[in-house]
Parts: structure tokens; C-alpha cells; sequence
């Protein structure tokens, strides 16, 4: 019961953000959204058997990111997006922990997807972008780079362990895809339940990709 809590108190405390954003209620969201980093990282500490210490200072990260992007303005959201961007990094440094040697036709391969999304979607937000450029730009080539670095390791091992991280780094991806369609591009109500859905999402794969690496070692 005791590994079980966690999941269903992240669980909960999901459901409670999205009814939160379904209703336009900001204090359950203010309530529910510190919470699930919180959960999810009881879950994981319940779980391994040894702490991999860049998810650890990712999931922190996260967090920091999670309470920056409740205020409003544009100084929250650049420093929200800053500590995204940290989190990234140590996602990214635990990967590459992982992957073996890598050859430049891999590279290629797996840069080459993640490079036409990121010229794409700069097409379509660059005149919307303002002041923002800058820092939009650094933060989506960062999680580009998430999306290559785990796109090789799955090419390296072809595993479903590696697979639960692709899915979850594209999921990640997607979220912060629509999050930048809704704020420099074009507005859609079903946006933000869209948008937090998938990132949590996203972190929870990540959580089961490290669980399951612990697991074997």
C-alpha cells in the first residue's frame, strides 16, 4: 500500500488541476498544482531502490517551474520557463549517462525530426514571439535536444524501457508545443486542460523510464 499511496495521491492531485482548469477555478489550481511534483516524486522515492539524483534536480526543477508559471506576467513565465529549462538539462545529463558512444549517422537520424519541428514551429511563432524570442528559442532547442538524445538511446537499444522515455520526452514536447500555440500564436479554450495533461503525462513516463532502469541495475 505504501507505493500505491503516492500514485494515487499524484493521481488525485491531477485530477483536481484539471477539474481546476475545466471550471476556470484558480484556487483549486493554486491548491492541486505545487502538489504534483510533490506526488510524483513520493511515488518515485517509494519506489526505487536507489535515487538517480538528475531526475531528483529535475523534478525539483520542475516544481520551481510549476509555481513560477501560477503568477502572471511576463517575469514569472521567464523565470518558469528558466527553471523548465534546468530541469531539462538534467534529464538530458541523465540520458546521456546512459547512451553509448554515439555515431554521426545516429546523431542524423535521430536530429533530424526534432530539428524540422523546431523550424517549423519558430516559423509559426516568430512574429507572435516579441521580447520572448531570445528565451523561447534557447529553451525549445534545449528540449530538442531531450527529444534527440532519447530518440538515440531508443535507437541504441530498442527496448521498451527506452521507448517509455520517447514517448514521454514527445509527450513533453507536445505539451510545451500547444503551450506556445496558445500564448504567442492563436488562443483555444481546451488549450490549457490539453496542455497540463500532457505534461504531467509526460513526467510520469519519465518517473517509469527511471523506475524501470533502476530495476535492472
Amino acid at each position: 500500500m505504501n507505493k500505491i499511496a503516492p500514485l494515487i495521491a499524484f493521481i488525485l492531485f491531477c485530477l483536481i488541476d484539471f477539474f481546476g482548469i475545466y471550471l476556470d477555478k484558480q484556487m483549486m489550481i493554486n491548491f492541486a498544482k505545487p502538489m504534483l511534483m510533490i506526488t510524483l516524486f513520493w511515488y518515485y522515492y517509494s519506489n526505487a531502490k536507489k535515487l538517480n539524483k538528475y531526475f531528483v534536480l529535475g523534478l525539483f526543477f520542475s516544481f520551481l517551474g510549476d509555481i513560477l508559471l501560477l503568477g502572471a506576467g511576463e517575469v514569472y513565465f521567464v523565470f518558469g520557463l528558466l527553471f523548465f529549462l534546468i530541469a531539462h538539462v538534467f534529464y538530458i545529463i541523465m540520458v546521456l549517462k546512459i547512451i553509448q558512444i554515439t555515431k554521426p549517422k545516429e546523431f542524423i537520424i535521430a536530429g533530424v525530426p526534432f530539428l524540422l519541428l523546431f523550424l517549423v514551429l519558430m516559423n509559426v511563432l516568430y512574429t507572435g514571439l516579441g521580447a520572448m524570442k531570445i528565451p523561447v528559442i534557447i529553451y525549445a532547442m534545449t528540449i530538442s535536444f531531450f527529444g534527440i538524445v532519447s530518440l538515440i538511446l531508443y535507437l541504441q537499444a530498442k527496448t521498451k524501457i527506452s521507448l517509455l522515455l520517447l514517448v514521454g520526452v514527445l509527450t513533453f514536447i507536445t505539451s510545451d508545443t500547444i503551450l506556445a500555440l496558445n500564448l504567442f500564436y492563436k488562443k483555444q479554450s481546451f488549450y490549457p486542460l490539453l496542455i497540463m495533461m500532457t505534461y504531467v503525462l509526460a513526467q510520469y513516463l519519465i518517473c517509469r523510464f527511471v523506475l524501470k532502469l533502476n530495476q535492472q541495475s
